[in-house]
């Protein structure tokens, strides 16, 4: 399959803010790894590393990271191609924007480039009291498909697998 252009950045008119703002999708690069660090923990209880990011980048996950448009971070996600399927690894949104419709924004940024890629479906983990998300993943048509016993730490917790047919 041909790989096609994705690392120009993107525009899109922005739902949850006024209508003069705009919203930036952009490929995550290291310039952009102090906002998504500064997001990443403040968000998940037990949280990749900077190193972890900065290695993503260097095997070139696709990353991606929302602005608004005055360049503050509202969120970003990272995803895996696995042959016909994408596995989305993070995904979030600051805390200060959550509950606003970014992180549907968000979703909706990953399944198309999911469909721009030709992927068959997309899949991920989520923690199984992560309520909220459950929610966006589910309206966005996600199926649970499986658990993963105690696949989180930091507090231990099962997984839920999730998994969108494309």
């Amino acid at each position: 399959m041909p790989e096609k252009d994705l690392r120009q950045d993107s525009a899109v008119s922005s739902q949850g803010a006024s209508a003069s703002d705009d919203l930036v999708f952009s490929p995550m690069q290291l310039k952009d790894l102090h906002d998504v660090y500064y997001i990443e923990q403040r968000v998940f209880p037990y949280h990749w590393t900077y190193r972890n990011f900065e290695s993503s980048i260097a095997i070139e996950n696709r990353g991606i990271v929302l602005r608004d448009g005055n360049g503050t971070m509202i969120g970003y996600f990272v995803a895996l191609d696995i042959v016909d399927e994408m596995e989305l690894l993070k995904i979030a949104v600051g805390k200060e924007f959550q509950g606003k419709g970014y992180g549907r924004i968000l979703m909706d940024k990953v399944l198309e480039l999911a469909r721009l890629l030709e992927m068959e479906s997309v899949f991920l983990e989520v923690r199984e009291s992560n309520a909220p998300a459950i929610g966006l993943y589910k309206a966005t048509g996600f199926k649970t498909v499986g658990i993963r016993p105690g696949y989180y730490v930091q507090p231990k917790e099962d997984a839920l697998l999730m998994k969108l047919k494309l």
